[in-house]
């Protein structure tokens, strides 16, 4: 059974909540902007404060682990955006703060907190291909189906005629079966109490901003 801390799980609808209201009044929205990297960074925070392998034998291999998934998940943003070959043809704006070649290093930040969380919701189950590799994957290409509708608005990054590509979710799933591939043949698993609530919040977030908007 998942168990959770209701206290931080009403704080976190309650920042998440100011969020959608900052992102939806043109007076604040700039400010509002200007704080997406300090949520992701708010967001991975108290994934760490909730985990529960934290202290394990095994944490060198799964830090080793997700240092390799924020570097791959950077690189691959970089090569992206300046090539056009792999998501299709985007530019990041301002949203996620500064950039390195065109890329803010913080998007590293956000495959790693996809990862971690799409890999703890299946943690309970028994640990095979389906919970382990494919059922986070296709949640992660879910969640990214969400997400690229409210990028732009929230000035994390924008598309070519405005037209997202078939081919930006086909990479993001095989960056996703790939990550959590690896995780699997490592057999890490990341247990935390709050990776479901968080998830939902911030898929809820999204979708809110996405009908305002």
């Amino acid at each position: 059974m998942i168990e959770f801390s209701n206290k931080m799980v009403k704080h976190i609808v309650v920042i998440y909540a100011v969020g959608v209201v900052g992102f939806s009044i043109p007076f604040t929205h700039g400010i509002f902007i200007k704080l997406t990297p300090l949520m992701l960074c708010f967001s991975f925070a108290i994934l760490l404060y909730y985990d529960c392998d934290l202290r394990s034998e095994r944490q060198l291999k799964r830090l080793l682990y997700y240092l390799f998934v924020f570097i791959a998940g950077f690189l691959v943003e970089m090569w992206g955006v300046n090539t056009g070959m792999l998501f299709g043809n985007y530019l990041y704006g301002g949203g996620l703060g500064p950039k390195i070649a065109g890329t803010p290093p913080i998007i590293g930040l956000n495959w790693v907190l996809m990862i971690y969380l799409t890999s703890a919701i299946f943690s309970q189950l028994k640990q095979n291909l389906l919970n382990g590799v494919i059922w986070p994957s296709l949640l992660m290409v879910g969640y990214d189906i969400i997400m690229e509708q409210v990028a732009p608005t929230m000035d994390m990054w924008s598309w070519k005629n405005d037209l997202i590509p078939l081919q930006n979710y086909l990479m993001w799933g095989i960056l996703a079966l790939f990550f959590h591939s690896l995780r699997y043949a490592l057999n890490l698993r990341d247990r935390n109490q709050m990776a479901l609530p968080l998830f939902l919040v911030q898929t809820l977030f999204f979708l809110l901003i996405l009908l305002i908007n």
